[in-house]
């Protein structure tokens, strides 16, 4: 019984994290990072403010996504909070167009 309620979870949590994983699309990404986030990191993720992660140079992009959602959301140093201004949708979707950054 346990193997079995273990193994649902299990396929529970990657459909889930599969379906977040294709909600995410870079060029919607795009659209929320030019009027959300270029004002800071820079429309080609060169960053403008001192103190800015530059995605240009691939900056805090070694960090997994589930780190880097958890800042977006709940901001970090001097980044704002963005859960509740933007979806998660929008949100993953902008991190998955930060990571096409600089390549």
């Amino acid at each position: 019984m346990r193997t079995l309620l273990f193994a649902s979870t299990a396929v529970l949590l990657s459909t889930l994290t599969l379906s977040a994983a294709n909600a995410a699309n870079p060029a919607a990404g795009k659209t929320v990072f030019e009027a959300n986030c270029a004002a800071c990191h820079g429309t080609d993720g060169t960053a403008t403010v001192p103190g800015t992660p530059n995605f240009a140079k691939r900056e805090r992009l070694e960090k997994p996504d589930g780190q880097l959602l958890t800042s977006i959301r709940h901001g970090l140093n001097i980044m704002p909070a963005w859960q509740g201004q933007l979806s998660s949708d929008e949100i993953t979707s902008a991190l998955m167009y930060i990571r096409t950054l600089g390549r």
